[in-house]
């Protein structure tokens, strides 16, 4: 069995805000948590838990919430780092020394 994850501050904080950011695009679209939860292949409660952000729910869980909303074409994931010139010269593979 693998050892349990420690969950920084930081983490904690932006699945709360991812959270609440679900549970608002649910009430804009009138949707009640019982046809998401349909939608996304949950449970009402699992739905609860994602709206409060809990991290112990899966991360595949999150997403069928967001496809649940019309909201998983959105997702982007952003790196300041990520440019033209930087994509130029990105290595094939990464080894460990």
């Amino acid at each position: 069995m693998p050892a349990p994850t420690q969950i920084t501050p930081a983490t904690k904080r932006e699945l709360k805000a991812i959270g609440g950011k679900l549970k608002r695009a649910r009430l804009l679209r009138r949707l009640p948590m019982d046809v998401v939860a349909e939608r996304a292949g949950t449970t009402r409660p699992t739905l609860q838990r994602i709206e409060a952000g809990d991290p112990n729910v899966r991360a595949a869980t999150y997403l069928m919430v967001m496809q649940a909303l019309g909201l998983l074409k959105n997702l982007e994931l952003t790196d300041p780092l990520d440019t033209e010139l930087s994509n130029e010269h990105l290595p094939v593979r990464v080894r460990g020394k």
